[in-house]
């Protein structure tokens, strides 16, 4: 996970020459209020929030994390859950199906059946039942389940 504080830009310039190929989650940045955009081939979410820069004014902060790193991303949880608790349900199981896809492209795995056990444990272990995180991993099993067949 990296952070850099940028104009606003600067910050469109960086995004535009690091993460050219990288599109917008339409469900996670409305859901979020911020710009967030998944760079398939760099295998990276760039998540971009205004922010008040100290000495220049507003800006942006571009955080940007690798997709094996989605599920211990602090402030990915932290916003997403905020957000969930007062959000349409539909819009939170929109995002919460995004955040998957960007799960499932960071977990290397020998074949399809070993891929859903790393990513069922990963939805359950850790810091999953956090009061800051429990929302977001809440959706993250709810959407889960409904992609993989019961065994």
């Amino acid at each position: 996970m990296t952070y850099r504080y940028l104009t606003d830009a600067h910050a469109e310039a960086v995004l535009q020459s690091t993460y050219p190929q990288a599109t917008q989650l339409p469900a996670l940045s409305e859901l979020l209020g911020s710009d967030l955009r998944w760079d398939q081939p760099a295998r990276t979410l760039v998540f971009m929030a205004e922010c008040w820069i100290e000495g220049t004014g507003y800006g942006q902060r571009l955080h940007t994390c690798a997709a094996r790193n989605i599920n211990s991303d602090k402030d990915l949880a932290v916003e997403f859950s905020r957000a969930a608790r007062k959000g349409d349900p539909e819009l939170v199981a929109a995002a919460a199906d995004e955040v998957l896809t960007m799960v499932a492209e960071g977990v290397s795995a020998a074949d399809n059946a070993a891929a859903e056990v790393a990513i069922g444990a990963m939805l359950h272990g850790g810091l999953t039942e956090s009061p800051s995180r429990k929302p977001m991993f809440t959706a993250l099993r709810t959407q889960w389940s409904a992609r993989t067949p019961a065994s």
